[in-house]
């Protein structure tokens, strides 16, 4: 009997072993370049156009359709697609980390006995905090970009001119201002996104549907994580002013005033072109690797 649990021990250890391994050692290349590739492609195809409105929503007192109607005006269609080069590399970086960070961490909860809702949960948890150590100056510099578009003084602006002034004016860390709530938001999108998505598709059956089950899945997913849209738009504010030259205040500080100011309402400001985002990213960051089973 000893024996037997002796070799049932070192079975799941080595089971659990090979999981992991397959993640993070002979699976990791694979998975670097299939984040970057759905990561970058679910930019692309439309989620940097959502940003632009988002970003546009929050910074101003204006709806989605008027924000965007601004855009089109300001340069036409591809002013959606501003700060497309520094995105694409940011896209790249974070697609990578998400999907190494993510898989590594499903496979390990799973081996360990967790359930598949635990793992998509910590799988999000892990693979959002890992990326925002790449968004937060990322955010910092397409904030600007989008916010200053078109003002006087801001005319030349691009990624190395905007991260050169504000690295002149707050130092390296004036680029990372913002970072603490940037890892909450990214920490609990991809958790939840995660989350929500898995229960959809396992505990009410929807991937029984195939493809259309699993997008289901992840719409569900993508609207469920836009709960924390208030650390959202506090991060964008603190950005846009950091960007502008002011004084940035603290996350409480931001929050508490805007909801002065605006009430509820105004602490979910973009939330619906976010909702849309959030839904598009599901589908390539969460939909996409279930199907494929990592």
């Amino acid at each position: 009997n000893n024996n037997n649990d002796d070799e049932d021990e070192e079975f799941f250890e080595n089971k659990s072993k090979t999981k992991l391994c397959s993640a993070t050692g002979g699976g990791l290349a694979t998975n670097l370049l299939r984040g970057a590739f759905l990561r970058v492609a679910s930019d692309i195809s439309g989620g940097t156009p959502l940003e632009s409105v988002k970003c546009r929503v929050t910074t101003t007192l204006k709806g989605p359709l008027q924000a965007t109607r601004d855009i089109y005006s300001e340069g036409g269609l591809q002013a959606f697609w501003t700060g497309t080069p520094s995105r694409t590399i940011e896209g790249a970086l974070l697609g990578a980390m998400f999907l190494v960070g993510s898989a590594a961490t499903k496979n390990q909860v799973l081996a360990m006995g967790g359930s598949k809702d635990l793992a998509a949960l910590a799988g999000g948890l892990v693979g959002g905090l890992v990326q925002a150590i790449v968004m937060t100056p990322a955010g910092m510099v397409f904030t600007s970009l989008n916010y200053n578009k078109g003002k006087p003084g801001y005319e030349d602006d691009n990624f190395i001119t905007v991260a050169n002034r504000i690295v002149k004016e707050k130092g390296v860390m004036g680029m990372f201002i913002g970072g603490g709530p940037m890892a909450i938001r990214q920490a609990s999108n991809w958790a939840s996104r995660g989350l929500f998505t898995e229960i959809a598709r396992t505990n009410f059956k929807m991937s029984k549907y195939g493809l259309i089950g699993e997008i289901g899945s992840g719409v569900i997913g993508g609207v469920g994580s836009c709960w924390n849209t208030p650390i959202e738009t506090v991060r964008v504010i603190m950005q846009r002013d950091v960007s502008s030259g002011l004084a940035p205040k603290t996350a409480k500080e931001y929050m508490n005033s805007i909801y002065e100011e605006q009430g509820i309402p105004g602490l979910f400001r973009g939330v619906t072109p976010r909702a849309i985002q959030a839904i598009w990213q599901t589908c390539f960051m969460v939909v996409v690797p279930n199907i494929l089973g990592l």
